[in-house]
């Protein structure tokens, strides 16, 4: 029985055919992971790049807020690393040690959101999905 991936391309065993409809010119099943390859900066380089696709459109938008998210935490743990070196030096370790954990947390989420998009499974990373939603609902969204 053929699965559908992306907007509706059925992939079956037999079929060595793809319809391509996304417009970056790759097949949905790779444009989709491809999003995510590069945490948000691809994330961004193909929502701009996707018009068509939305399965595709969506896995952009949803590797733009899951980590920007997961970026800007990253980034706001090392500045209070910093901080910390001037105001409260026993808290160095542990902002360095959130910076960490939420590094490895952002690599594995990484990892399995890739793999979720490649296998062609629309998988919603709990709140970042629901701002991907918005974000591809909005009418100033390119078409």
């Amino acid at each position: 029985m053929p699965r559908l991936c992306g907007s509706g391309v059925a992939l079956d065993s037999t079929d060595t055919t793809v319809d391509v409809t996304s417009s970056t010119g790759l097949s949905p099943r790779v444009a989709a992971p491809l999003a995510y390859a590069g945490w948000w900066i691809t994330g961004l380089i193909i929502w701009f790049v996707e018009r068509r696709d939305p399965y595709v459109r969506f896995h952009a938008a949803q590797a733009i807020t899951a980590f920007g998210i997961v970026a800007a935490l990253i980034a706001g743990f090392c500045a209070l690393a910093v901080a910390a070196l001037s105001f409260l030096t026993s808290a160095f370790p542990l902002f360095l040690w959130a910076a960490g954990v939420t590094w490895v947390g952002g690599v594995l989420l990484w990892v399995l959101a890739m793999w979720k998009a490649a296998s062609g499974a629309t998988w919603r990373i709990p709140l970042a999905a629901d701002l991907a939603d918005r974000i591809t609902a909005s009418p100033s969204s390119p078409v």
